[in-house]
């Protein structure tokens, strides 16, 4: 035998059962809901129209006053236009008067101008002959600077010509006597020279070399020693710069440190005082706080337990609400039933009326082309007033029938009796009912209205249905 299948937990016949409960509510649900919707949207349509209606009135009564307020407007209007009219004149001549002033200053102005501009056009010409004047003066004394300077410079080059004739031939006579001298001196200085090279030649010799020795000696210490002091010295001059410009820079560094450290010392100074002040100022500013807190945490206490009552109101509201829905909807179920009812009924009270009553009009004064170009909310309104006025000729109509009707009840019982106490015969008991076509008696022809339809076979049929129809 094969295994047998497991059902699933979600496909047991509990759950397929609770299922079709919820389809079947959700159904019901939707049904009600839609029947629900379908009456608001009829609500909604009768408050649109009560919307109409009320726009109507307004535009009307909006009417009616403008028609009462505007004579009294139009002459408020006429007199504040008399009003501003002399507003307007007044402000005219104000005007004409400044402009007739503002024409004086003009002209005076313009005089003062052209008057200022001659001023100084004859300034600009006394200024000008000035400064001609000056310069004929300057060039004058410039010509008579030029000559003298030419004197002077002519002098001078002469006694420059002089002096220096004299010192070349002083310095002339002083070179000649220098080499004069020079010579005499050399011929002094060699004899001497060559008694004392006789004398001194050994001992030169001999110092000569040691001399020469210790000069060479000397000298390249001297050159090492210049060399060494000189790059010592170079090199100190460049490490005496370098710590001059370390030492310039850290004069002006302290300079500036010292003049930040005063700028700072000042700046905290006053950090210190706005502090201060910041806490006096956050201080008071925390107390605000504080109390505007605990006045916000009271009145959101306030409003919270405000608003719980509302929600209650409003809950309590939304159940008067759906208590007054549904009774309007009811109201409004059986107002439709009775105008369902009221048609039903005007359609049979087509039947009921007259040839005469088929082709006449509706009332001349219901007609009202002038108003055509209203729209379909008042062409409703208006039928809706032609379907009264119908309704209100068909009830005096149906009230004249049923009088008629009785008048020929009592008519036709009458005749019964007539005829019974005639013929005495028993095919005609008391009770029933003769037609008009067995009823052949000329005495009665004349009495009988000439609007009679069968209203008596109309009533059974609508007895034998069960419709409500006032009258016997």
């Amino acid at each position: 035998m094969l295994p047998q299948e497991e059902v699933p937990a979600e496909v047991t016949p509990v759950k397929k059962k609770g299922r079709k409960k919820d389809k079947k509510a959700d159904k019901k649900r939707k049904r009600i809901e839609r029947k629900k919707q379908k009456q608001r949207d009829e609500l909604l349509r009768e408050l649109k129209l009560s919307d109409i209606t009320l726009r109507k009135h307004e535009k009307e009564w909006r009417q009616l006053l403008i028609d009462i307020e505007l004579p009294h407007i139009r002459d408020e209007l006429e007199f504040a236009w008399h009003n501003f009219e002399l507003v307007i004149d007044n402000k005219d001549f104000a005007i004409s008067l400044l402009m007739d002033e503002l024409k004086h200053a003009e002209e005076q102005y313009t005089m003062n101008c052209n008057n200022h501009i001659e001023h100084i056009d004859k300034l600009l010409d006394m200024y000008k002959e000035r400064i001609e004047e000056l310069q004929r003066d300057y060039n004058k004394e410039i010509t008579k600077l030029e000559i003298e300077t030419e004197t002077d410079v002519n002098e001078l080059s002469e006694i420059f010509t002089e002096d220096e004739n004299y010192l070349k031939t002083i310095l002339f006579m002083l070179e000649m006597a220098k080499k004069e001298q020079k010579a005499n001196i050399r011929a002094e200085y060699f004899s001497r020279l060559e008694e004392e090279e006789t004398k001194n030649s050994q001992i030169i010799q001999r110092l000569r070399g040691i001399l020469e020795t210790v000069h060479s000696g000397i000298e390249e210490e001297t050159d090492d020693f210049l060399s060494k002091y000189y790059i010592q010295i170079r090199d100190r001059k460049k490490e005496y710069d370098k710590l001059r410009a370390q030492d310039d820079a850290l004069q002006e560094l302290l300079s500036y440190q010292l003049e930040k450290i005063r700028k700072m010392y000042d700046y905290i100074k006053r950090l210190k005082q706005d502090l201060i002040d910041c806490e006096k100022i956050l201080g008071r500013k925390l107390k605000d706080l504080e109390t505007e807190y605990q006045y916000f945490h009271n009145s959101f206490n306030v409003l919270k337990l405000q608003l719980q009552k509302d929600q209650q109101v409003d809950a309590n509201k939304m159940e008067v609400l759906t208590i007054s829905h549904n009774e309007t909807m009811s109201a409004l179920q059986k107002i439709k039933e009775k105008g369902e009812h009221i048609l039903h009924v005007a359609a049979v009270c087509r039947k009921l009326e007259t040839q005469e009553e088929k082709i006449r009009p509706f009332p001349a004064n219901y007609l009202r082309p002038e108003r055509s170009n209203l729209n379909s909310e008042d062409e409703n309104i208006e039928i809706l007033d032609l379907f009264w006025q119908r309704v209100g000729q068909a009830e005096a109509s149906r009230y004249a029938i049923i009088e008629e009707r009785t008048f020929l009840k009592k008519e036709n019982e009458i005749l019964q009796k007539k005829l019974h106490e005639f013929c005495q015969c028993l095919q005609c008991p008391a009770g029933q009912t003769i037609d008009n076509e067995q009823l052949n008696w000329p005495p009665y022809i004349g009495h009988i209205s000439k609007n009679v339809t069968e209203a008596h076979q109309e009533m059974k049929k609508y007895q034998l249905q069960n419709y409500p129809f006032g009258g016997n």
